[in-house]
């Protein structure tokens, strides 16, 4: 059974959480609920949990947030509801989610953190493919994989690129599979975190990846212009170096400006600027 902590001052969201009756089904333990944030952060130094969510209106939640940074940066965080219904479809994304995770600790060489990350790449593959199409799952799913500092109200940007005679590339020259060669670009050339933006990549055919530009919560306020600029450059300084190192030229086909990261899930363009290529 999962064990999930709610900390929260609100008392109607105590009152939905209390009300659900079908934990059980959804292998899910009876729900502790705090209100205190020091007992809470006590609670999670003595108990184990799998997932904690919290909200407050009369108190600042910024220990609880620093807490859970510093100390526990892998503990999927859960959306807190005060309507049932949406508190069902949060449940049963806490169970898909927590079931995920137990396939995989199961390894001897389970890294709870590695996992995260894992999980949180995947994310990003199912949002590029447009397999998330409904906003407050993405900004439940965020949560969970402990992405909740992308911002969903900052301009995002969507970069699709073309790779002329892929096919070949990949089942000749590069010959250890898309997977490996999406990892590859992720993991060694444009990484994820740069200078306040997180870029998600996912190959999405032999001849097509896409990448996604977000911005970071946290990141100062700056003219749309500025930032595309920057990721513009960011991504031509990457594009140089994956040429130089696996010989492999991506062409870019459009650079799509976002208002917001939800445009996606929304299935919805909202600007699209041209680049010099």
């Amino acid at each position: 059974m999962y064990r999930l902590l709610l900390v929260t001052d609100r008392e109607e969201v105590v009152n939905t959480f209390q009300r659900v009756e079908n934990l059980s089904e959804k292998m899910i333990a009876p729900i502790t609920i705090i209100k205190d944030i020091q007992e809470a952060i006590e609670y999670l130094e003595r108990h184990t949990i799998d997932a904690v969510g919290y909200s407050f209106r009369y108190n600042d939640p910024s220990r609880l947030h620093a807490y859970l940074t510093e100390q526990r940066p892998s503990l999927p965080i859960f959306q807190t509801h005060h309507h049932d219904d949406t508190l069902q479809d949060e449940l049963q994304r806490i169970r898909r989610f927590l079931d995920r995770i137990r396939l995989d600790d199961r390894d001897e060489d389970y890294d709870e953190v590695q996992v995260i990350q894992y999980l949180r790449d995947e994310l990003m593959q199912q949002l590029l493919s447009r397999q998330i199409s409904d906003p407050m799952e993405l900004k439940s799913r965020l949560k969970l994989v402990r992405g909740q500092d992308l911002s969903l109200d900052k301009p995002a940007f969507l970069v699709d690129f073309d790779m002329p005679q892929g096919e070949l590339y990949v089942d000749g020259r590069w010959h250890y599979g898309r997977e490996r060669l999406e990892s590859a670009l992720r993991n060694n050339f444009f990484g994820r975190f740069h200078d306040g933006i997180y870029y998600g990549l996912s190959m999405l055919s032999p001849r097509h990846i896409r990448l996604i530009a977000c911005q970071s919560k946290a990141a100062p306020p700056e003219d749309i212009q500025v930032t595309a600029d920057r990721v513009q450059a960011y991504i031509q300084e990457k594009l140089t170096q994956i040429k130089t190192y696996l010989d492999l030229s991506l062409e870019i086909e459009q650079f799509t400006v976002l208002s917001c990261l939800n445009d996606i899930a929304d299935n919805e363009v909202t600007e699209s600027i041209e680049i010099g290529v």
